[in-house]
């Protein structure tokens, strides 16, 4: 495979520089006289001076990935960022059988900020990523699109999801502890999934329902009529 390839590069290079050694001193001490020894010192110089050449870009490459995967990752919660959630939401929307979009945000975040400072909002924000992507999933993509806003996209029965909303809600109201203080905050939910007759709809028309749906659901929970099981829009 590629990548097992291209992992054992290094230990490849290493053992043809030792071969290399051993080669240089049967060859003797330097360019002869003989048309052929003299050919094949030049071969060895020229490959033990790529070998390191190689090595050092091997090193180059898996930094760039190192910094590339870490670019694709917001800092704070762990989750892809929103160009790396779209491309992962893409890919489960060409394989899931019963595809759901979902937007949430949080409610009285603003006063986590206002009252307990910055720190004690980003300490709220880690804990919902960590537990958004627990119950999504590994099979599920899971982002942070910014602020206190995160999204998934999951491969579920349509059946299912309201109960399985729910459970999230109350996984996400759960109080954050931090720095001796107990922060508590709501989410409003919004999902969206395709209907029958549009059984093709793309990531966009899914998050724009789901986001229409989360709206709804905030506006139920300013009204004070908390819900159970989120807004859910059936996108056409």
């Amino acid at each position: 495979m590629p990548g097992t390839i291209t992992a054992d590069l290094p230990e490849a290079i290493a053992r043809a520089q030792a071969s290399l050694a051993r080669y240089q001193h049967a060859l003797g001490p330097g360019p002869d006289s003989d048309p052929a020894i003299d050919a094949a010192w030049t071969l060895h110089r020229d490959v033990a001076a790529l070998l390191p050449a190689a090595l050092a870009l091997l090193a180059e490459r898996d930094d760039l990935a190192r910094r590339l995967e870490t670019a694709r990752r917001d800092p704070l919660t762990g989750l892809p960022t929103r160009a790396a959630f779209t491309a992962a939401a893409e890919q489960l929307l060409t394989t899931a059988a019963a595809p759901a979009a979902l937007m949430l945000d949080l409610v009285d975040f603003k006063a986590v900020n206002d009252t307990y400072g910055h720190q004690a909002g980003d300490a709220v924000l880690a804990a919902v990523g960590r537990r958004l992507a627990d119950w999504a999933g590994p099979a599920a993509a899971c982002g942070r699109l910014g602020g206190d806003e995160f999204t998934a996209v999951l491969d579920t029965d349509s059946t299912d999801l309201p109960e399985r909303i729910a459970k999230l809600r109350g996984l996400l109201e759960q109080p954050v502890e931090h720095d001796g203080q107990v922060l508590a905050v709501g989410a409003s939910i919004g999902t969206a999934t395709r209907t029958p007759d549009h059984p093709d709809l793309g990531l966009s028309a899914l998050l724009h329902a789901a986001d229409q749906a989360m709206y709804a659901d905030k506006g139920r929970g300013r009204r004070g009529r908390r819900q159970t099981t989120p807004a859910h829009t059936l996108a056409a």
